[in-house]
């Protein structure tokens, strides 16, 4: 048969299939990734149970979730603990009676973090689901009960902060430092919002900055008084504010010795060496954070009246509508 006849006898497509066909191919290609997508999601998320402390009473377990991440091929980790007392999970609404906090409800609470102090308790921060709440508390065990001693509720943060060896700091809303020795277990306020450089026995090296007087103070202060014993100021027009936010403790010890001379014996005196290596700013720089500084003031400001000119509206509103409704009735 002629190559032409045999063309000649092959079907052609009806009109409009090429595109149909192309819209087919499309559907089941979208729907093959997202069913790859989800089994990846699937295969790859795990949840891994570890015990972080346990006694004849009280156990604490940490729950990490670990997801891959598709876009960054990375495993994204995320760790809660779960409380068991004498064998069984410490339900929300008995964690609730234990906070004894008419702020706190049976509503699931979130335990974020749990540091164990010695054979008999840990160390625990934790929220309500909405983080409208938050509690530092330490969780223990006698006679078969678990016990429960509050230290810090806020509507904030109440992360336990790492510290010195042996150690631990907490914030409050009011931006105050408490300091917890883990063992013997100790809790000693100290006001101010201060990062927390080196301890040495009832001493504490401590940083922080006073934005009233314009200066970076480096304090030493008796930990059981929070009494003031030694301090070196530095003008904040002079020197850049050190990066100690997310220092780890040792890294802010040597910061401290890097840069200043202390001494925590019988007479506490801190000063700053010669050889020091704090970075300075210019004069323009300090002008341009004075600008900002400003700026950021008069925002503040602006949002704290508009947001006084809405209550107060809503408030004469209310008074409006009950003044109405009482003439209605007359």
């Amino acid at each position: 048969m002629a190559e032409a006849d045999m063309l000649a006898r092959i079907p052609s497509r009806p009109a409009g299939s090429s595109a149909m066909h192309a819209r087919r191919c499309s559907v089941l290609l979208s729907a093959a990734l997202l069913l790859c997508a989800a089994l990846l999601t699937a295969g790859c998320a795990r949840t891994q149970r570890e015990t972080v402390f346990s006694s004849d009473t009280l156990k604490v377990v940490a729950v990490t979730e670990s997801r891959l991440d598709i876009n960054s091929s990375k495993y994204q980790h995320h760790t809660t603990y779960a409380v068991y007392v004498n064998g069984s999970a410490l339900s929300d609404s008995d964690f609730a009676t234990l906070l004894q906090d008419h702020d706190a409800t049976d509503a699931p609470f979130v335990h974020t973090d749990a540091v164990v102090l010695d054979e008999d308790a840990v160390l625990m921060a934790s929220h309500n689901r909405d983080s409208s709440r938050c509690w530092t508390t330490r969780l223990s065990a006698s006679r078969g009960r678990a016990t429960l001693e509050k230290i810090t509720a806020g509507t904030v943060d109440c992360g336990i902060r790492p510290a010195p060896p042996g150690w631990r700091a907490l914030y409050t809303d009011r931006s105050d430092l408490i300091l917890v020795r883990e063992h013997p277990f100790q809790v000693h306020p100290i006001a101010g919002y201060a990062y927390v450089l080196w301890i040495d026995g009832d001493i504490a090296a401590l940083y922080h900055k006073d934005r009233d007087h314009e200066r970076l103070v480096v304090r030493l202060a008796r930990i059981s008084s929070d009494t003031p014993l030694a301090e070196q100021a530095l003008p904040m027009r002079t020197y850049a504010e050190p990066d100690l936010l997310y220092a780890s403790p040792e890294q802010r010890r040597q910061w401290l010795f890097d840069n200043f001379t202390v001494a925590m014996g019988a007479s506490p005196s801190i000063q700053l060496r010669p050889d020091h290596r704090l970075e300075t700013i210019t004069p323009e720089v300090w002008a341009q954070y004075q600008e900002n500084d400003r700026q950021n003031k008069e925002l503040d400001a602006q949002a704290r009246a508009a947001g006084d000119a809405w209550i107060e509206a809503q408030r004469r509103e209310l008074m409006e509508a009950d003044a109405t409704a009482r003439d209605a009735t007359k």
